[in-house]
């Protein structure tokens, strides 16, 4: 009997780690990164510091420090390091308005449109939320997928291309890096407003949340 040899196991390279891990899964982990503070507002990074943080390959880290700069969570500059944004006083009343409208526009067409699976997995995202924003681990990321997943089954193509990555915007420039005390009692009260298709409850509970006017 012939005996095949055992196939060799080998740790992948840093190329094959970032064709593992993706362009959009980079933008997110770098992103959050932006988002959650952990590069602060007025850093200056080089696209290799981030490389070596994430482990991956340079190339696509510009992509998605491009990515980011269209968003508005970091500045290009020939001959210049990016640096994450600032967040200035009128920086922050821009964020304010723009997440007021948009949120209350989301949560009215979900509360009303959402299909019951899709109702059901809403509250799951925002059980799952407010697991976060209690432990203060992940919190950036549940609630971007809550809100993404809001936008995406609530609004049209264009509203889909304009709000893709301005979740990470929104929570960045709103929290500053940390979810609030009360964030949890907004979400409990969103996730009743949402199971009651109560479009104006939910709509208050949310504003609540982002602490809009």
């Amino acid at each position: 009997m012939v005996i095949e040899p055992a196939p060799v196991v080998t740790e992948p390279t840093v190329a094959e780690e970032q064709w593992v891990l993706g362009a959009e899964e980079l933008f997110r982990r770098l992103a959050t990164r932006v988002a959650d503070g952990t590069y602060a507002p007025g850093m200056r990074l080089s696209d290799k510091t981030i490389a070596a943080d994430l482990a991956v390959t340079r190339t696509p880290v510009r992509e998605a420090i491009q990515r980011l700069a269209r968003a508005g969570l970091m500045e290009v500059h020939a001959s210049r390091y990016p640096m994450v944004t600032d967040i200035t006083v009128e920086r922050s009343r821009v964020t304010r308005e723009f997440a007021a409208h948009q949120s209350s526009e989301i949560i009215r067409e979900a509360a009303i449109g959402l299909s019951e699976p899709d109702l059901s997995h809403t509250c799951d995202l925002i059980h799952r939320a407010i697991d976060s924003s209690i432990t203060g681990r992940g919190w950036i990321e549940a609630h971007v997928e809550l809100f993404t997943f809001l936008t995406d089954h609530a609004l049209n193509d264009l509203y889909r291309l304009m709000l893709s990555d301005f979740w990470y915007v929104i929570f960045r420039d709103l929290y500053l890096g940390t979810p609030r005390v009360s964030t949890h009692e907004s979400l409990e009260e969103l996730a009743s407003a949402m199971r009651a298709r109560d479009a104006n409850a939910g709509v208050s509970a949310v504003r609540k949340m982002l602490q809009l006017k």
